[in-house]
């Protein structure tokens, strides 16, 4: 089962709707006035990160502002020290480019378990 734990956690926001379904440890993005999307597009910037599961047009609980997690759900290899950024599937990935927006930092990956530093 995917989990997301705050090991000291940032600013958690509750406030605004959700467009479009989202799942736990999907990074989330601005999509209008109090409105909230999965962000999918490294480029573009990420608010935060979800707490849980989201049916569209409820509201979230939006990790931001930093704080230390772990979690199960991110995508590719990655290592300590990697900086990370959302991927096609709104995900954390390692692979930070030319233009894609840093997210998050990795502190160590053990066990599936990746512990990360929030950046947004």
């Amino acid at each position: 089962m995917a989990f997301i734990n705050a090991a000291h956690r940032g600013l958690a926001y509750g406030d605004g709707y959700l467009q479009g379904d989202g799942e736990l440890g999907q990074l989330v993005k601005v999509a209008g006035n109090d409105l909230f999307a999965m962000n999918t597009d490294p480029t573009t910037p990420s608010f935060g990160i979800l707490i849980k599961g989201y049916k569209s047009g409820e509201m979230p609980g939006i990790f931001c502002m930093g704080g230390v997690y772990e979690t199960d759900v991110f995508e590719g290899t990655v290592q300590a020290g990697d900086l990370l950024k959302a991927s096609t599937n709104g995900k954390l990935t390692a692979g930070v480019g030319e233009g894609d927006v840093v997210v998050a930092q990795a502190i160590s990956v053990s066990g599936g378990t990746l512990k990360f530093r929030l950046v947004v």
